[in-house]
This record gives C-alpha cells, structure tokens and sequence, in this order.
C-alpha cells in the first residue's frame, strides 16, 4: 500500500497542477537535487518510495501552490547501488511527479559485470534515463549534465572528462550566454579539500567556462559542501538523500536525510539545503552544556547548510552578539546513532563506525551564567536568517 503522505501530497501537486498550467513563468526554476539514491536491495528501493518520495512530491507540490516556476529534479549519480534493474523502477517513481528528471551517472550506475568497455558498461542506464551527457534550460540558464567517471571496471576508475565529453562541451559553450549563470552536474567531485585547490580536469571545466557565474552540482562524498573554489565558482556537494548508505537516518557528517534546493530567479540563484519532512526554514540543531562529547562546557549549533559566507551568532542578553565559534567534530546525533540505535551484522557497524569523519558544520559558546538563555542567530549568504533559543 502506499504511504497515505506519498498519496496526499499526489492530490496536492494534481490541484496545484491544474492551477497554474496556463500561467508559467519560465524565467525561473526551482530545481531539486537528490544525491546518491543508491538502493541496493528490494528492501531500500520500497524505503525509497516509502520514505524518499512523499517528502519529494510534497516539495513539488508546496512550490507549486506558492508560485509558477517551473520545477526539475536532478539525481547525482549513483541513482542505484550496482543494481541495474532498479534504474527503470526508479524512473517511473519520478514520472508521476509531472516534472522534469535530470540525471548523471555514477560509478554505481555502470554495471560491474562488465570490464574495459565503459560504454556497454553504462547501457542500462542509457537505455533508461537517455544519453550520458547532455544541455537543458532551466529558466533562462543552461543546466549541463556530465559524465565525470572514466570507467575501466568496478574497482578500477577514475575522475575525468573523456575527450569526446569535452569537444562537445566546448562547442555547446560557444552557444551558451556569457551573461547568465550555468549550472553543470556530474556525479564526483570537482574540488578537492584537502589540498585547497580544483581536481585538474574540473579545472579545465572552469577555464571553459570563463568568466560564467558557474556552479557545480556533485555527489559521491556523501557529505554536505559549498565550496567557493573562485569568485565566480561555487561547487555544491550534495549528500546523500538516503542517511548513510540506507544504513542510518543521517549522514556520517551530521547532514540528515534532505535535498539541496536552488532557485533561479532571471539571472540571480540562491540555494539551501531542506532536510525531509521539515519547512525550508529548518536549518540547525543545538545542545546546551554537557550534551556534546568533548565540549561539555559549551552550547553546540550544528548548521548542515553552512558555508564559509555564512555568519553564525548567539547573544545571552538579546543586546550584544558575539560570533560562536566554529568547530570541527564528529556529529553528534550520529554517534548516538550508531551507539545506541543502529542493530546490524558487524560488518556494516564497521562500516559506520569508520565513516564518522569531523564535519565543520558546527559552532559552540561558553555562556557566561547559566541562568542566561542564549539565542542563536544563523545568516546565509543571501541574508536569510535562522534562529533559536536555548534556554
């Protein structure tokens, strides 16, 4: 049976679809990013519909009532876990929807029965979702989907843009505006964090595209990023859709189960990330004193959502604001997580026990008193603000 949520909110995006067929502005967009759906069994695919799919279609649904931008939704890659016959099962959960569904393929999306022919390897995909690469509008910009894995086998691959990708890419440019932000999507990422600077072939991507106001829409890490790699270059690292590999409710950076929402307005894109099941205004989570291991003596704020353009405050009087201090640990929720709650073959605690990185979407403060409640004010680069009281 269906989820009755999944049901309703099919009601709702039917209503809000006869409502505003005949008045759509099309200098706009509101595009919903899925990362890394990935179900690898019958069980995680029902979760999917079950789960997954009521809070999308009530997403669509809500933009649809609110406004007559046009709505699309982009999965990241890894739209199954090694499963091919799946990818058909899951297109069709989308088709009812009555909106665009854009893809890219990931590592998981080739099928790992066959070797050294990377085209064979992607056939199932193709055949369902249509070809590897490709160019759309949204609104008034260009969504450009990529295919960034150069596949030899299922353990041996690598990141790239093949050079037939890349010809392609340079011609399509040419008749792309330069006045106009372009959003490109593949499934690896562009940016590495580690050393600071763009993976080499993602690089020759953003000498392409100029000087474009570009953002890059990846997946694979499974963690929550925005990187400004240049002024006019962003990447948007979206975590998976799932938790943690269907394994937990969140991901191992503290990001819960969500989706990554940009909106394009004529020529300006703002984003945010919405977890499922929660208002768009959603965005943080706090623990007071003795709550967090290793910072017993502070207040915590986790913000997924958190960029380096953010600004994150608190103020125990309501007057005088200081800026909380950002921090790196692992996430809170998911250690209880896996300590307390998660229940399976050792092998797969293994698994989420090693994948519990330090994540820097976290801030804390000393009070000075403990009868001082302390308020937390979050503001986005767009000047969006998000607040909280600890008492």
């Amino acid at each position: 049976m269906k989820n009755i949520k999944y049901i309703f909110a099919s009601v709702l995006l039917l209503i809000a679809n006869i409502s505003t067929a005949q008045n759509i502005d099309t200098t706009g967009f509101n595009l919903i990013v899925l990362g890394d759906t990935q179900p690898q069994t019958e069980e995680q695919l029902a979760r999917f519909e079950s789960e997954i799919m009521p809070s999308i279609a009530a997403i669509v649904a809500e933009y649809n009532l609110e406004d007559n931008i046009p709505e699309a939704i982009l999965i990241t890659g890894d739209v199954v876990w090694d499963t091919m016959e799946f990818l058909p099962r899951i297109k069709a959960m989308f088709s009812g929807l009555g909106v665009p569904l854009f893809t890219v393929p990931g590592n998981h999306d080739y099928d790992r029965k066959i070797e050294g022919r990377e085209r064979r390897a992607l056939r199932d995909y193709c055949r369902t979702f249509g070809k590897r690469y490709y160019a759309t509008k949204l609104g008034e910009q260009t969504l450009i989907c990529l295919d960034n894995i150069l596949y030899n086998n299922y353990f041996d691959y690598s990141l790239g843009i093949d050079k037939a990708q890349m010809r392609w890419l340079k011609r399509t440019l040419r008749h792309t505006p330069q006045d106009r932000p372009l959003l490109i999507a593949m499934h690896a990422p562009a940016y590495d964090s580690r050393k600071g600077v763009a993976i080499p072939y993602a690089q020759e991507i953003i000498e392409l595209a100029g000087e474009r106001e570009l953002h890059l829409i990846t997946g694979h890490g499974h963690r929550n990023n925005t990187f400004d790699i240049a002024p006019n270059v962003i990447e948007h690292s979206v975590a998976q859709v799932n938790g943690n590999l269907w394994f937990a409710p969140i991901c191992a950076d503290g990001t819960p189960r969500g989706v990554l929402i940009v909106e394009g307005r004529n020529n300006d894109i703002k984003w945010h990330f919405r977890t499922l099941e929660h208002p768009a205004e959603h965005q943080m989570v706090a623990w007071s004193e003795g709550e967090v291991r290793d910072n017993e003596e502070y207040v915590v704020v986790k913000i997924w959502g958190v960029d380096s353009k953010w600004r994150v405050q608190c103020s125990e009087d309501g007057t005088i604001w200081h800026d909380m201090e950002q921090i790196t640990i692992i996430d809170p929720e998911y250690i209880n997580y896996v300590e307390n709650e998660a229940d399976y073959p050792e092998i797969i605690m293994e698994r989420l026990r090693r994948s519990a990185i330090p994540a820097r979407h976290f801030f804390r403060y000393r009070r000075t008193s403990a009868d001082n409640a302390v308020t937390i004010l979050a503001t986005d680069r767009f000047g969006r603000s998000h607040e909280m009281v600890i008492p």
